[in-house]
């Protein structure tokens, strides 16, 4: 009986390391199950801000095309607006040219006059 009593104690003992393994073991899986929960809760709150920052993006995305489209806007009349004036300068000083050629012109026809009429 002692080689069944020593058979039954070293099976005990194996029973009892095997046990003591799969509970070591059971420790680790639910320790990494914790870990796992926590980054996936993690991870959906870090997409969550994603999304947001995503959102406000293409928010401030709109608002810089509008601001771009009222500089072009503004560039387009300030440049309307400065070809107007050099047109009108340029207008205005041929018209000062014009007169001071007529007024020279009448200046000689008068000088003429008057001296025919010496």
């Amino acid at each position: 009986m002692t080689d069944n009593e020593s058979y039954g104690l070293r099976l005990e003992k194996k029973i009892d390391s095997m046990q003591s393994d799969i509970r070591t073991l059971s420790d680790h899986v639910t320790r990494l199950t914790f870990v796992n929960e926590s980054q996936k809760t993690v991870a959906e709150e870090n997409r969550k801000d994603l999304d947001a920052l995503h959102i406000q993006f293409r928010e401030f995305d709109k608002k810089m095309a509008k601001q771009d489209g009222g500089i072009s806007m503004l560039r387009y009349l300030v440049g309307l607006f400065g070809g107007a004036l050099i047109g009108a300068c340029i207008w205005v000083g041929a018209s000062i040219i014009q007169l001071n050629q007529d007024q020279s012109l009448l200046k000689e026809k008068v000088t003429r006059l008057e001296e025919l009429g010496k």
